[in-house]
């Protein structure tokens, strides 16, 4: 087992990055250069030539930082069992998006894979809300309110019930790895899913329309979140395994008796 140094040295270098590649996208987009560093169809964006390489230097010394911070995680990330035994065998996982994962979940307290979606941002159903309380001074708490909350949505008032950037990182960045490099998640789960939905005729719970009438960019995203649902079910047992810790089926498998097929209620 990892010591919570571990991780956090995981966390810092995945946030390093993420600061780095800011200042780099930000300052290329103010030049008019895109990411492979040609010029953008941009003639208003003009600057002095002087002023225009000290720019390019900036950017381009972010874009250095951005990969030197890469080959340290990568490093890093070499210390955990569950990297070197699974994460870097899925195709479509780079050291990123396992620097996200190895970071931000605790394995030891994700006791079932239903904690690993909630904590992503997966579950569409109802959740106890938390509310930030100030303390003054830069203090605060958070309190547990009797008011229930989606467990995948944003609630004016309440604190996120999930980790906002986690799920961008997964749903947002990696799904589309997943995509790209047609890996199994993709093939058994996303494209499979998503043609259900484009048939699907019946309302979606709790709203008038029914999947094959929403928007394409709509059932893709929900396609993208079951795929990301069913790898993080398959990680779940990889790492409880590699660890030596117990498993338990998710809760409708254990309590309800279903298996998981797709679930078009709501999502």
């Amino acid at each position: 087992m990892n010591t919570i140094e571990d991780r956090k040295a995981v966390r810092m270098l995945v946030r390093a990055r993420e600061d780095y590649q800011g200042v780099r996208k930000r300052l290329d987009n103010r030049m008019g250069r895109k990411a492979d560093g040609t010029e953008q169809d941009v003639g208003e964006r003009t600057f002095r030539a002087e002023d225009f390489e000290a720019f390019k230097a900036l950017a381009d010394n972010a874009r250095e930082q951005e990969k030197a911070v890469e080959k340290m995680l990568l490093n890093v990330l070499k210390r955990f069992s569950v990297y070197t035994n699974y994460l870097a065998h899925v195709k479509g996982v780079g050291p990123i998006a396992a620097g996200w994962i190895v970071g931000e979940y605790d394995i030891e307290k994700a006791t079932t894979v239903s904690k690993l979606w909630q904590f992503t941002g997966l579950n569409p159903g109802l959740v106890w809300g938390q509310k930030r309380v100030d303390d003054g001074e830069d203090k605060f708490h958070y309190v547990l309110t009797d008011k229930l909350v989606r467990g995948d949505k944003l609630t004016e008032g309440f604190v996120a019930p999930f980790n906002q950037r986690l799920r961008t990182a997964l749903v947002g960045v990696m799904a589309d790895g997943f995509i790209k490099a047609q890996n199994s998640y993709a093939l058994d789960y996303y494209y499979p899913y998503k043609s259900r939905l484009e048939q699907e005729a019946n309302p979606i719970a709790g709203e008038e329309k029914a999947w094959s009438e929403v928007s394409k960019g709509h059932r893709d995203r929900a396609a993208k979140r079951y795929m990301v649902k069913m790898f993080l079910k398959d990680l779940y047992v990889a790492w409880r395994t590699i660890e030596g810790l117990p498993m338990r089926a998710p809760y409708a498998e254990e309590y309800l008796g279903k298996q998981h097929e797709p679930v078009l209620a709501g999502r």
